[in-house]
């Protein structure tokens, strides 16, 4: 015979241990620590498909530079055009430029800012050409001059 409260017992083995603090209730109590299991030895592979094995991650790699390679002068053929457009648009700047020189330093130096911004002066690049830039850019000789020392 039953008896009343007998039913909403679990029945399985485990004994209760009451409510678990993460809350959930559908955790089992784990039998044994993780470090506890041991794995079985790997089973050695026989030669053929080790050589197999190795034949297709070399074959793998093969493919992954080559990918590699094409994308790297893909980047490279795209930096080149956008080195020579640059260069090709700087050229046009200057040919179609209408300048009026300014030779007096003291008209520079009476400028603010915003007027400033709007004066390029003419810098010879490495490469010999002549280009636009802006009013404080600095030279490719001396980037910062140096400061003089007192004594």
């Amino acid at each position: 015979s039953l008896i009343m409260g007998e039913a909403a017992h679990d029945v399985s083995s485990e004994p209760r241990r009451g409510r678990p603090v993460s809350g959930r209730l559908w955790k089992s109590v784990e039998k044994q620590p993780a470090r506890a299991i041991r794995k079985l030895p790997a089973k050695q592979q026989d030669w053929e498909d080790r050589k197999r094995d190795r034949d297709a991650k070399r074959l793998v790699q093969e493919r992954q530079a080559e990918l590699l390679e094409g994308r790297k002068s893909r980047f490279a053929a795209a930096k080149a055009k956008r080195e020579e457009k640059k260069a090709r648009q700087q050229r046009n700047e200057f040919k179609n430029s209408s300048y009026q020189v300014i030779s007096n330093e003291h008209t520079i130096k009476n400028l603010s800012k915003k007027q400033m911004r709007m004066i390029k002066r003419t810098r010879v690049s490495k490469e010999g050409e002549v280009e636009l830039v802006d009013a404080y850019a600095p030279t490719h000789g001396n980037a910062r001059p140096a400061k003089k020392q007192r004594r």
